[in-house]
This record gives structure tokens, C-alpha cells and sequence, in this order.
């Protein structure tokens, strides 16, 4: 009778640990694509600033200046501006330039917006 009860408890206890070993697997997979969404959407957040700032400057005209931090490294020109390997569209024309994060300054220059680090 002892080692019948003694056998249950081992069975009770690998199904438990097998069932928590499901439960942690699936949890952490979870907070991993959590964490990849936050990062895209931070990307995104960070790609659509940029192009509302260049295409704001274009419409707004001579002589406009924007100056602003930025947080990541981006790529612009030929209607796209490019952080990290996310990209969105902004209206107007601009001078194809790669700037560094950090303190940035738009401006137009006789209807083309250009872009430089400070």
C-alpha cells in the first residue's frame, strides 16, 4: 500500500511540473513578441516624428527651421525616412541625408528642406 500512494504522488508531481513547464514556456513566448511589438511601435512612433517635422517644414515655407532631439540614427530622402529597418513617407522635397541621433535641425532652403546635426 505504501509504495502504490508513493507512485500516485510521483506521477502528481510530474504532471504538475510538466504542466508548469507549459505554462512558463508559453508566458515567456508571449513576452517576447510583447517586446517586439513595443520596439516596432517605438520605431514607427520615431519614423512618422520625423517625417511629420520635414513635411510640416515644407509646407510651412522659406525660411522655416525645426530643430528637435533625436532618439535613434535615420535615413531621408526620396520621399522616405528610414530608422533602423522601419519607413514611412513625408510629403515635399528633401536632400537626401543620414543623421545621427541627437540634436537635429530642418529647414527649408528655397523650397528643399535640408537636414543637418547640430
Amino acid at each position: 500500500m505504501k509504495g502504490q500512494v508513493s507512485m500516485e504522488i510521483i506521477i502528481g508531481a510530474v504532471v504538475l511540473l510538466v504542466a508548469f513547464l507549459l505554462i512558463a514556456f508559453y508566458s515567456f513566448e508571449r513576452n517576447i513578441n510583447i517586446e517586439s511589438l513595443e520596439e516596432y511601435t517605438e520605431k514607427k512612433a520615431d519614423c512618422r516624428e520625423i517625417a511629420d517635422i520635414i513635411s510640416s517644414v515644407y509646407a510651412s515655407g522659406k525660411k522655416t527651421t525645426i530643430e528637435f532631439y533625436s532618439e535613434k540614427d535615420f535615413n531621408a530622402g526620396n520621399g522616405f525616412v528610414s530608422v533602423e529597418d522601419f519607413s514611412c513617407k513625408y510629403y515635399g522635397i528633401a536632400e537626401a541625408k543620414y543623421a545621427v541621433k541627437g540634436n537635429v535641425r530642418i529647414k527649408d532652403l528655397n523650397g528643399v528642406v535640408v537636414i543637418e546635426n547640430i
